[in-house]
């Protein structure tokens, strides 16, 4: 089954606006720690942990280090499921 990038984002896009406390944020793929404010390392934890439980996988610290945006995310999720 061939998951489309569209369907993860609007799957995870409920996590950034529980994790960040703001329902207005519009994610996108180019999304990143640059753009959306209160991104820290505590974020990212909360994000990994929360996406890991919806898709019911697991990253690797190597695998989130060389991540960049929201859609190198993407991309890393639909390679694990």
């Amino acid at each position: 089954m061939k998951t489309n990038k569209k369907k993860v984002l609007k799957k995870i896009e409920p996590i950034f606006h529980k994790v960040f406390e703001n329902k207005k944020i519009k994610l996108k793929f180019t999304s990143s720690s640059k753009n959306i404010s209160r991104w820290d390392s505590l974020a990212q934890i909360n994000l990994v942990v929360n996406i890991e439980k919806l898709f019911k996988i697991r990253f690797n610290v190597s695998e989130l280090s060389r991540l960049k945006n929201v859609g190198e995310m993407i991309d890393l999720i639909i390679k694990k499921i």
